[in-house]
């Protein structure tokens, strides 16, 4: 966020299970993240660790009230998205090592 940046321990969040994997939502990341801005105010690009990020070629990011249907898998950090609506598929980043977050 701007020049702050937040490492969070995905371990020590609320993991549930979806899909058979155990996942953290992203709304809540944000939040253990403390960078004190709500994440309906911003707009996320996720980046993985081969380098693929959603801001790619001019994609829109994903608009911080969307973060409530999204997860993260604790061990693998691939993006999960419930089921509805449907999600493009750039959205189902894998292996993801940072996230971005811009003013919407």
């Amino acid at each position: 966020m701007g020049g702050s940046t937040a490492r969070v321990d995905l371990s020590r969040l609320v993991v549930v299970r979806v899909q058979g994997v155990d996942v953290a939502r992203l709304d809540e990341v944000w939040a253990a993240a403390r960078l004190g801005v709500p994440s309906e105010r911003l707009v996320f690009d996720f980046v993985g660790d081969d380098g693929f990020h959603l801001a790619a070629s001019d994609r829109p990011g994903v608009a911080g009230a969307d973060l409530a249907t999204g997860y993260v898998c604790v061990t693998t950090r691939d993006l999960v998205w419930q089921p509805s609506p449907v999600r493009p598929c750039y959205w189902r980043v894998k292996g993801v090592e940072r996230a971005v977050a811009v003013r919407a």
